[in-house]
């Protein structure tokens, strides 16, 4: 124990750790103002996830990279069991749905949500891979890559769950990019992306114009963009009563209660706004935060977040090892992927996905998946090897 004390005292990790208990007793604090038993299940959760980042400093992180692919293929079929028709519902072992979503498996104690474990084994998995080969660097090459985020994202996306779904694409460019992808092949894949988007839009029989005619071209495709979906980006831009009732109620709550707090705030446990925000506890609790100590306390939190990234890269950065390296910087960008999204929703700024704030959202899943990623961060902190030779993916 004292030897991990030690280790765990690497400069880095100190502004890691105390990032981590701001950001999770800002979170407590606002579901405290929101449910006194929802915070103490979130309590309960931060005992569990805490307790699982200081067990990930048992094992080198090279050890652990070994289980990749078996930690990767489990989450898959934790996946199709979620989704998989004929799966039992409401008891132990069964998928729970919410809002036509089936995201939950009930393990008793917990509601395990297979996505976001599924988050931290593509890191893995996509590091390892890339490890030990160099074919990425061609257009063709990059095909496995982007087949390995491909398959737990469609998987995702028919729970459905589009935000956990959306994190997986800045992970998946910034593993490619410090593994030395070549620019001009990740700018392809983009341009074909958004040359495809306009496609997914306007893709299915009904009037996708608002023009009040078809596209023929496109009619015989299948719905790709939901109508909830497309209501939530109209919702965005409109000023109608009626929508705002509707389909942009929880955000235009949110933004009423998150502008309610000033610059100092109503104070700790006075949410009056806050209470009539739809989910405030899960993806519009940055507005609670907001609500209860103001620009000063959003400010905090930020640079909680930045400090917390900064901790990350600096891990990236200074780890000379592949594996190491490339596993750092897809946590990482998991974290700040997930950050943006949420906090982009909550300003309305992006339609709503359903996307947790990483530490602060309630959620045992979540918070479970996010102290995982900041282990494996400190664990890497702590195993960063001394390697004489090239950097890593350095290439002539």
């Amino acid at each position: 124990m004292s030897r991990l004390w030690r280790q765990l005292a690497i400069a880095t990790n100190w502004p890691m750790l105390v990032a981590v208990a701001v950001l999770s007793s800002l979170g407590w604090l606002s579901i405290l103002a929101r449910s006194q038993a929802d915070s103490q299940r979130q309590l309960a959760y931060i005992a569990v996830g805490a307790g699982c980042m200081f067990v990930m400093q048992a094992v080198n992180y090279q050890h652990i990279g070994r289980y990749a692919w078996g930690f990767y293929l489990l989450s898959l079929l934790l996946l199709i069991y979620t989704i998989a028709p004929g799966m039992p519902t409401g008891r132990f072992l069964g998928v729970v749905e919410v809002h036509d979503a089936r995201l939950w498996i009930n393990f008793g104690f917990i509601n395990l949500q297979p996505a976001e474990l599924t988050k931290v084994a593509f890191c893995m998995v996509l590091a390892r891979y890339l490890r030990f080969r160099s074919n990425y660097r061609t257009l063709w090459g990059l095909l496995p890559p982007f087949g390995l985020a491909l398959v737990p994202l469609l998987l995702i996306l028919k729970q459905p769950d589009l935000g956990t779904a959306l994190v997986f694409v800045p992970t998946l460019f910034a593993m490619l990019f410090v593994a030395g992808a070549k620019i001009r092949h990740l700018l392809a894949v983009v341009a074909m992306a958004l040359i495809l988007a306009p496609i997914a839009w306007f893709a299915g029989p009904e009037d996708r114009t608002g023009l009040g005619f078809e596209l023929p071209v496109l009619k015989h495709l299948p719905v790709l963009v939901k109508s909830y979906q497309r209501n939530r980006v109209y919702a965005l831009f409109s000023s109608d009563p009626a929508v705002l009732w509707n389909t942009g109620f929880q955000q235009d709550r949110a933004m009423t209660a998150f502008g309610s707090g000033g610059v100092s705030g109503r104070g700790a446990l006075r949410i009056p706004v806050g209470q009539t925000v739809p989910e405030a506890h899960n993806d519009m609790i940055f507005a609670l935060v907001g609500e209860q100590f103001g620009f000063v306390g959003s400010a905090v939190l930020l640079a909680s977040y930045l400090v917390l990234f900064a901790s990350g890269i600096e891990i990236a950065s200074g780890t000379r090892e592949p594996f190491g390296r490339l596993v750092a910087v897809g946590t990482v960008s998991l974290l700040a992927g997930q950050t943006f999204l949420n906090l982009m929703v909550s300003l309305k700024l992006m339609p709503v996905t359903g996307i947790t704030l990483p530490f602060v959202s309630y959620g045992g899943s979540s918070l479970l998946a996010s102290f995982i990623v900041v282990g494996l961060l400190l664990n890497i902190g702590r195993h960063r090897p001394l390697v004489m030779a090239k950097d890593s993916f350095e290439f002539d």
